[in-house]
């Protein structure tokens, strides 16, 4: 017997909508699908993300003009941008430079076509890498020692979090997720803890936040589903019929 998972919805959210994703699979699996209802769609301008410190840092990066991200990091005449996935290096600096300040210029413009975006943020794991103290996002293939691996706390999430929100705008909606892939590398009961964290910490931003909503992608895959054939061979990602599931049930969280 199963027993459907209650998706809730936005408030006061009538389409036309225009999307912007941050984060881990499941704003990339939402492009296809949302292609095809004609809806427009941006998502991980600086390369999909796992950890959700990471996540906020990039926002924050891309709707605030003061924000910086972390130096880079020079490692054998190559120029590292450790905030963003691994295509960012470059030997030359001023050609990574214009790279990434072009992403934020053209991110800007496309937020900014349309007055109430609703924005999609995707939790992955609460397990994040460390450089000298500083959270990476993407350790770009560097030698293993240059890193350490950690689990994030509520209160850090939190922080990261607060700051973000104090300068999104009121009239943005957002929309909080779990990934229901499974983060086996770590181990299942450390990846339980990492999901735990991040639901958590969701819950926390939701109850004090009246822009933010979540949807519970993690447990429609998880708990309404939870059967191996809707995932992929790796018993990890699901698979496509089970993208289609929850896109079904992330559409009527839309009131589509």
């Amino acid at each position: 017997m199963i027993t459907p998972v209650k998706v809730g919805g936005l408030v006061g959210s009538r389409p036309p909508f225009l999307f912007f994703g941050l984060g881990s699979c499941f704003v990339q699996n939402l492009a296809i699908p949302l292609d095809r209802i004609n809806i427009p769609y941006q998502y991980n301008p600086l390369g999909t993300s796992f950890n959700p410190v990471s996540i906020a840092e990039q926002l924050e990066w891309l709707i605030q003009s003061e924000a910086t991200l972390n130096p880079y990091f020079f490692y054998q005449g190559v120029y590292h941008q450790l905030q963003a996935a691994n295509k960012f290096q470059n030997t030359n600096e001023s050609a990574l430079n214009k790279l990434i300040e072009g992403i934020r210029s053209n991110t800007w413009d496309y937020l900014n076509h349309n007055k109430h975006p609703v924005l999609i943020i995707s939790f992955g794991t609460a397990h994040c890498w460390e450089m000298s103290e500083t959270i990476v996002n993407n350790c770009h293939k560097l030698p293993n020692d240059l890193f350490k691996r950690r689990l994030l706390g509520l209160s850090e999430i939190r922080k990261a979090w607060d700051l973000v929100l104090t300068h999104v705008p009121k009239d943005w909606q957002i929309i909080f997720t779990v990934s229901p892939v499974k983060y086996t590398k770590v181990g299942l009961e450390e990846n339980f803890i990492s999901k735990s964290i991040l639901r958590l910490s969701i819950k926390s931003l939701v109850e004090q936040y009246t822009n933010c909503y979540y949807f519970p992608s993690y447990e429609i895959i998880t708990d309404e589903l939870r059967d191996y054939s809707y995932f992929k061979n790796n018993g990890t990602h699901p698979n496509e019929v089970a993208v289609e599931i929850v896109f079904e049930r992330f559409k009527s969280f839309l009131n589509f």
